[in-house]
């Protein structure tokens, strides 16, 4: 299993119908805020915000590819990914923002779990009755996808074994 298809599933394992304030919402939030947040901060903060990219992010940090926390005010995306990281094609597990009209407004956050065109494409929301992986037939102009490639591991993910030459001593040694 690569990376990319270990952050989809554990964003498949966060499905559900989850509203602001939630046992669930507040628990993402937890995870993600600053750990210098004191548990009423992180109470209010989750019964009155939008928990998209709280989702994304709680994915990333459970998937091992980021340990950095959630910016009230400016999210994780840019400071984490950069505006290099801007993509056309994005990949399973790469992250898509609405952006507003002033295009400095963010509106939401997602995952994006399969890429087949500008016309073909689906994700899992926060934010979405259940979280659902919500398919989509065309590309809203106001979204930007940002390639989270950078954080993937740099050794090849699949396939090797101790013998192979790019073997991680300690990692993928024989028992």
């Amino acid at each position: 299993m690569t990376t990319r298809e270990y952050l989809i599933d554990v964003a498949a394992s966060k499905l559900g119908d989850y509203v602001k304030g939630s046992r669930e919402v507040e628990a993402i939030w937890r995870d993600v805020l600053p750990e210098s947040w004191t548990d009423q901060q992180v109470k209010s903060y989750a019964k009155t915000k939008d928990w998209c990219g709280g989702l994304v992010l709680k994915c990333l940090r459970e998937a091992k590819l980021t340990e950095v926390h959630w910016q009230d005010g400016s999210g994780f995306v840019i400071p984490l990914l950069g505006y290099a990281s801007v993509t056309k094609t994005p990949k399973p597990g790469d992250i898509g923002i609405r952006v507003g009209p002033k295009w400095h407004e963010v509106y939401h956050h997602f995952l994006v779990v399969t890429w087949d065109s500008p016309h073909g494409w689906g994700s899992i929301d926060g934010n979405a009755p259940t979280c659902v992986r919500r398919h989509h037939t065309s590309l809203d102009p106001t979204i930007v996808f940002y390639s989270i490639e950078k954080l993937l591991p740099a050794i090849p993910e699949a396939g090797f074994s101790s013998d192979s030459p790019f073997a991680v001593p300690g990692v993928q040694e024989k028992p």
